[in-house]
C-alpha cells in the first residue's frame, strides 16, 4: 500500500446519479477509466464502480483539489470503504479543497453530525470540504488509494502508524474499562439486522455494572475514548466494528458476537490493530427476509439467541448472566423486536409461515396479526 497521491490534470468530476449496493456512479471520470484500479472504488483489490458520463457544460476549477470520496450515509460502509482514502491525503495536502459526492437528492447541508466528526478526526477542516452538485472540470486533482477495503483487505503498517499518530494528536480522555459491551439493540425496531431481545441483554449487563456503549447515541469522540481505553471490547456484530478502524493499534482484545453464522466481519482490518480477535457463535435460528426475486437477504436478518452459548461466553468473562436472567422479561423484549421487524419487512404469506415455524422452534411466538404483502411488493429495507 502506498501513501503517494497521484496527480491528474483536466479531470471531469460529476454528481452521483445512481447508488447500488453502496457503489456510487459519479465522481471523477478518470482518464483511461477501464485501466484504473486503485483510484476507483475497489473491493478485494478490484474496481467495482462504473464510469459516469459528463452531459452538458461544466464549471472550471483552477485551484488544486483532492478526491475525498462518496459520503455514504451508512456509517459502516463510509468508514470501511471511503474514509481509508483520507488520512494520507489530508497529511499530504493539508490546505487543498477536498471534493465529495452525495447520493442523488441528498442535501449536503443536512449531513448527520457523525460525518463531520469523522472528517474532523482525520484532520479535515469543514472549510476545505466541497460537494460536487454540478459537473466540474478540475485542472489539478490528486487522489490516493483506499488503504484498506471490504471485505477483507488489511491495512499496512504505515497506515496504522498514521492512525496511531492522529489518535495521539486528538488527546483523547481515555475511558479505562476491563470489559465493554458495544450494543446494536434497537435496530430491529426499524427493520435493521440484529438479535431479538438484545435490549434486555444490554439492560441486564448495565445493571450488573458492566460498561455498555451504544454507538447510535454516543458521539464519535466518546466512542473513540471508550474503544481506546478498554482492555476487552465485545461487539454485537455490526457497523460499529468499522468505527474501531479509526484507531490504530491498541493492546486490547476484541470479541465479536456473530449474528450471521460463519461471518467474520472486518477480520483482516482489525487483526493488526489488536492483540487478540475472536468471533463467537451465540445465535441459533434467524428470520431472513427476501429480495423481490425470492432470494435470501441475510444482512438485515433477525437472529435469535442461543442462550446457553450466550451464557457460556459471558461466564468465561466473569459475568454470570444465567443467575439473573428473567426468562419472561427476555421473551417479552424479543417478541417486541420480532413484531416490529416483521411489520417493517412485510413478508409474503409463505415467508410468514416459515417465520412462524422458526419462532415456534425457539419457544417464541410470532405476532398475532403480522403485516404481509403480495410477492414483489416489498418496500426498501434499511440495515
Amino acid at each position: 500500500m502506498t501513501a503517494d497521491l497521484q496527480m491528474l490534470r483536466d479531470v471531469p468530476v460529476v454528481p452521483v446519479t445512481r447508488v447500488h449496493q453502496h457503489i456510487a456512479t459519479g465522481g471523477p471520470i478518470w482518464p483511461a477509466f477501464d485501466r484504473q484500479t486503485g483510484l476507483r472504488h475497489c473491493r478485494n483489490g478490484l474496481p467495482v464502480d462504473q464510469e459516469a458520463s459528463l452531459a452538458g457544460p461544466s464549471q472550471d476549477v483552477a485551484a488544486p483539489c483532492v478526491w475525498g470520496g462518496f459520503i455514504d450515509l451508512h456509517f459502516g460502509h463510509f468508514m470501511a470503504e471511503h474514509l481509508p482514502r483520507l488520512p494520507f491525503a489530508v497529511r499530504e495536502r493539508p490546505d487543498d479543497a477536498f471534493l465529495f459526492t452525495v447520493a442523488p437528492g441528498g442535501d449536503p447541508g443536512a449531513l448527520p453530525d457523525w460525518v463531520w466528526d469523522v472528517l474532523d478526526w482525520v484532520g479535515l477542516d469543514r472549510a476545505q470540504v466541497r460537494f460536487v452538485t454540478i459537473p466540474l472540470h478540475v485542472a489539478t486533482l490528486r487522489a490516493g488509494v483506499q488503504a484498506e477495503t471490504l471485505p477483507q483487505v488489511a491495512p499496512d503498517a504505515a497506515y496504522l502508524d498514521l492512525l496511531d499518530a492522529r489518535a495521539k494528536a486528538m488527546r483523547l480522555r481515555l475511558q479505562p474499562a476491563d470489559l465493554v459491551y458495544v450494543t446494536r439493540a434497537g435496530l430491529p425496531l426499524s427493520g435493521g439486522g440484529g438479535t431479538a431481545g438484545e435490549g434486555y441483554l444490554t439492560g441486564l449487563l448495565a445493571q450488573s455494572g458492566l460498561a455498555v456503549l451504544d454507538p447510535a447515541t454516543a458521539s464519535l469522540p466518546a466512542q473513540m475514548a471508550v474503544y481506546a481505553g478498554a482492555r476487552h471490547l465485545v461487539f454485537a456484530e455490526g457497523s460499529a466494528l468499522h468505527g474501531r478502524q479509526l484507531l490504530g493499534r491498541v493492546p486490547q482484545r476484541i470479541t465479536v458476537l456473530r449474528r450471521r453464522r460463519g461471518r467474520s466481519m472486518a477480520r483482516a482490518m482489525l487483526t493488526p490493530r489488536v492483540t487478540r480477535l475472536d468471533y463467537l457463535e451465540v445465535s441459533g435460528a434467524s428470520l431472513v427476509p427476501q429480495w423481490k426475486n425470492g432470494t435470501a437477504r441475510p444482512d438485515p436478518a433477525l437472529s435469535l439467541y442461543d442462550l446457553p452459548a450466550l451464557f457460556a461466553a459471558f461466564a468465561r468473562w466473569g459475568v454470570d448472566l444465567a443467575a439473573s436472567w428473567d426468562a419472561d422479561a427476555y421473551r417479552a423484549a424479543a417478541q417486541a423486536d420480532i413484531a416490529a421487524w416483521i411489520a417493517h419487512h412485510r413478508p409474503t404469506p409463505a415467508l410468514i409461515a416459515q417465520f412462524h415455524a422458526t419462532l415456534a422452534g425457539a419457544g417464541l411466538a410470532a405476532p398475532a396479526q403480522p403485516a404481509i404483502c403480495s410477492a414483489g411488493a416489498r418496500p426498501g429495507l434499511a440495515f
